[in-house]
């Protein structure tokens, strides 16, 4: 087991750092005289983790927010799969010496239970983000009876990737399989869909039923359409799932021109990621200012100038009414009488749950299902409902949230109600969005009293959104440390904190 000298212990402050043990980074832990040794990398995207944030016993990933113990390296909250591997440190005659076994897992998997005696059945309807991080918590939490996964899709998919690294043809679908594989957690796949649900009993779209002990419902979100005339012509594309982005890729290679009909986070990053192939892309969106209802006006103005500077050609308050062409789609044309020449278009105006035909389900009117706080829905005894189909009670209010990590957590939280596990701490919302700048968004509003900005929007910046005293949600960008460390807070503190 080499053993190798990283640092004087007067050298390392407190907190996070980096040193290298031979041909390895490693991460220090220091909290006075105590000294622990990880991976460096973070198992979500493999990058520093000495560039984040140690608050309360709880390393954060400053980039995406998975977040790990600090005293075992136990990964306690998405995205990625994998703890930290930890090392042997001594501290001998000032120095600090960390052990570095040959061959040792990076990011070693937790230990996941295997066939036994359990006799219940769970169910997971979905194969995305909750569905997996279900199915891999019940092994994870002990539970080693029988578990099905109901889809008629494939393997689940880190999604975030589509409107980003598969348009830009930086990645491949195949490459975003999330890890460990569902077949790794022995976990039966049926391919069908999910027609009604009662306690105790599912019905398949083949006319056949399933029993189950605890039934997750995580179908996700279904591309919203426009229902208008032509828009079933090739090359009017959605962007939900790998054959969409496959496809959507694939025309974009031999594409002069595109339209982009949407102003939302994929709309906006589909637009930039096809701009930088070199694709002249408009975009039409119905709000003059696209984004403002969420980050307000003066950031919204700052994003739609940056999209603009990208090469972009913004089109507001603009619909469409109908779409040309005859074997493939040639033009928009719009209800002010203009007329847009095209290659392809992209739809990105939203989603709608995935639940209008699953009956049993209490939907509200926007087609999604108002659950418990530990995603169970009332009234039907051992059935939750996670992902974007799911309204749930947070520290900032009832909220149905469309975003990948916000799944993974409630895909591990019911899990651990299916099995009638003591429930985690309250999730604490968060996503990021790659347009011209990388910006990451923290906790959850949809009004303010005001928006506080620290430092120069143009340059690294947060903003932090108040509510009656309480900050509710910040935006950052170049920030990357400093909303880590309010994620944190928020954390600690279950919810909003004093402004």
């Amino acid at each position: 087991m080499p053993e190798h000298d990283v640092a004087a212990l007067s050298d390392i402050p407190d907190g996070l750092s980096k040193v290298e043990a031979g041909d390895r980074a490693m991460l220090l832990v220091r909290q006075g005289d105590d000294v622990r040794a990880f991976t460096h990398e973070c198992p979500h995207l493999g990058l520093p983790l000495s560039k984040g944030v140690l608050r309360d016993g709880t390393v954060i990933c400053p980039f995406h927010h998975a977040c790990f113990d600090a005293a075992t390296g136990q990964q306690a909250e998405p995205p990625g799969h994998g703890d930290l591997a930890r090392f042997a440190v001594a501290l001998r005659d000032g120095r600090v010496l960390v052990d570095v076994p040959d061959g040792i897992d990076p990011h070693p998997l937790p230990d996941t239970a295997t066939p036994g005696p359990d006799a219940r059945r769970m169910v997971v309807v979905g194969a995305g983000a909750a569905a997996h991080a279900c199915v891999a918590a019940l092994r994870e939490e002990g539970f080693d009876g029988a578990i099905e996964m109901i889809a008629p899709n494939g393997p689940p998919l880190d999604r975030t990737m589509l409107s980003k690294a598969v348009l830009t043809g930086g990645k491949q679908v195949e490459d975003l399989t999330l890890r460990p594989t569902i077949k790794g957690l022995n976990v039966v796949h049926v391919e069908d869909r999910v027609t009604a649900v009662s306690e105790g009993r599912l019905t398949l779209a083949s006319g056949g039923t399933r029993a189950f002990d605890g039934l997750l419902v995580a179908p996700g979100g279904l591309p919203r359409g426009l229902d208008l005339p032509g828009e079933d012509l090739p090359g009017i594309y959605r962007l939900r799932d790998g054959d969409q982005a496959t496809a959507l890729a694939e025309a974009a290679e031999g594409a002069s021109r595109a339209v982009v009909i949407g102003g939302g986070f994929i709309g906006l990053e589909a637009a930039l990621s096809l701009s930088k192939r070199g694709v002249k892309v408009t975009l039409a969106t119905r709000e003059a200012l696209p984004l403002a209802r969420i980050v307000g006006e003066e950031i919204a103005r700052l994003i739609l100038s940056e999209v603009k500077e990208a090469g972009i050609h913004h089109t507001p308050r603009t619909e469409a009414r109908l779409f040309h062409g005859t074997d493939r789609v040639t033009a928009v044309e719009l209800k002010d009488g203009g007329r847009t020449e095209t290659d392809l278009v992209l739809v990105a105006v939203g989603v709608s749950p995935a639940t209008a035909g699953i009956e049993g389900l209490p939907l509200d009117d926007d087609g999604g299902v108002s659950v418990g706080p530990d995603l169970s829905v009332p009234g039907l005894a051992g059935v939750h409902v996670a992902g974007d189909c799911a309204s749930t009670p947070t520290p900032f209010g009832p909220a149905r949230i469309e975003h990948w990590r916000v799944a993974c957590q409630h895909g591990k939280r019911a899990a651990r109600a299916m099995l009638g596990h003591r429930a985690d701490p309250a999730d604490i919302p968060f996503f990021w969005t790659a347009l011209a700048r990388q910006y990451r968004y923290l906790g959850h509003a949809t009004d303010w009293d005001e928006i506080r900005i620290d430092g120069d929007p143009s340059g690294p910046f947060m903003a932090r959104y108040v509510k009656e005293g309480q900050v509710i949600a910040a935006l950052t960008a170049g920030r990357d440390a400093d909303l880590a460390d309010l994620h944190l807070q928020m954390r600690a503190a279950g919810g909003p904190v004093p402004a």
